[in-house]
């Protein structure tokens, strides 16, 4: 049964940010399951699933049920356009969910069939309603065969067409950062941590006031302009050496290519979550060691929240976007296929729906003997990226 969406809004003043986190899948669903075990004051938590009996079992008070006539009450059996006829049948359910929220961070793990054909819908319907759509979502491990991922790169090439950007948690990076012995039920509560972690950092600097609070115009503005596409880091650490311990997971670990992302993305945001002994030195080291990781020029919004419950402890959770396209300035022109701009027209972004950034993107893969090369910045700009693509013109085809 669908839930009342109303009964089930965040309210309250010190909201500063209405966020909705929404997992689509079986999947998604139990990565927050497991996220709001620990979570005290959770946003406003959503699952999506044409799975009757596995929304009935979630912990998750908002359940929207999908595809009644098209699955009728059961999973979608890997078939990823079941899940995409499932979300559309389900359209008006999927509009009401999403009303009266600023920011949608979906949730969903790629390869299946809900995820995968359900979360560009939902994506695509958000955006409609005016709000801002980061997805977080999960790649198979490469056990998982090819056919899961073939079908998660082509969910998330859908993905990247509706949400306004997205990011990508390869479940084989992650890997990495676990002993060889791994079991897999650890590794998959691992992913499961890192995604909550990225979550509830994010969320905790939106939604409450802080010590040092993040704007969701800085979210805005990351998103709007990081080419579809963002990368996730996360680092934590406990005791005397917490800050030395959180910057080395983060700035040398696989989530982060080992610092390369950093030193190739134009602008990021750092979440720095701490207990009361959070001090200002700490702070200024950590600001200062992104400084020296990123590159010249790069914009760092950084934020942080106390916690009572969270003396000893230190966690950074950064976002970067890949892809930097610095805002259009004031009147510049945004072409598409078939139109002509005119002045008094607004800007590609929230206030026109539908306007995408040029599908064509320079990323580090494409520059040839030069990807090791640094990159021509100027006023904060890739002067390397083409001028169509940093302001975001889509030529005719």
């Amino acid at each position: 049964m669908t839930a009342n969406v109303e009964n089930s809004k965040e309210s309250g003043p010190d909201l500063r940010c209405r966020v909705l986190v929404a997992g689509v899948g079986g999947g998604a669903c139990s990565v927050l399951g497991h996220a709001l075990a620990g979570w005290a004051e959770p946003p406003t938590v959503a699952a999506v699933n044409t799975d009757a009996r596995a929304l009935a079992e979630t912990g998750i008070d908002l359940k929207v049920a999908i595809g009644r006539t098209v699955a009728k009450g059961m999973g979608t059996g890997g078939d990823a356009e079941l899940g995409r006829l499932a979300a559309n049948e389900d359209v008006d359910a999927l509009r009401a969910m999403v009303a009266d929220h600023d920011l949608l961070l979906l949730v969903a793990s790629l390869g299946g069939g809900t995820g995968t054909g359900a979360a560009p819908v939902l994506a695509q319907v958000a955006r409609e309603s005016g709000l801002l759509v980061l997805a977080y979502v999960t790649m198979p491990f490469a056990f998982e065969g090819a056919r899961r991922q073939e079908q998660a790169q082509e969910g998330l090439a859908a993905l990247k067409q509706s949400a306004d950007a997205v990011v990508c948690l390869p479940n084989q990076r992650l890997h990495a950062l676990l002993p060889p012995d791994t079991s897999l039920p650890d590794a998959f509560a691992f992913v499961d941590r890192m995604m909550s972690a990225g979550l509830r950092g994010l969320w905790t600097l939106l939604a409450r006031d802080n010590m040092l609070n993040l704007d969701f115009s800085d979210l805005q503005s990351l998103v709007e302009n990081s080419g579809n596409e963002c990368c996730f880091g996360y680092g934590e650490g406990q005791g005397a050496g917490k800050t030395a311990q959180a910057l080395q997971g983060l700035l040398e670990g696989p989530m982060l290519e080992k610092g390369r992302v950093l030193a190739n993305s134009g602008a990021m945001i750092l979440s720095v979550t701490g207990g009361p002994d959070l001090s200002l030195v700490e702070l200024e080291t950590i600001h200062r060691r992104f400084q020296e990781a990123a590159r010249p020029g790069a914009r760092i919004s950084m934020g942080a929240a106390v916690l009572d419950d969270w003396a000893g402890r230190l966690a950074l959770t950064v976002l970067a976007a890949e892809h930097w396209l610095p805002p259009a300035k004031p009147g510049a022109l945004v072409l598409e296929p078939g139109h002509v701009a005119s002045k008094e027209e607004p800007p590609a972004g929230r206030a026109r729906k539908g306007a995408q950034q040029s599908e064509l993107q320079l990323g580090a893969s494409d520059r040839g003997r030069f990807q090791d090369v640094a990159p021509t910045i100027h006023d904060g700009a890739d002067l390397d990226i083409p001028t169509f693509i940093r302001r975001g013109i889509r030529l005719p085809s």
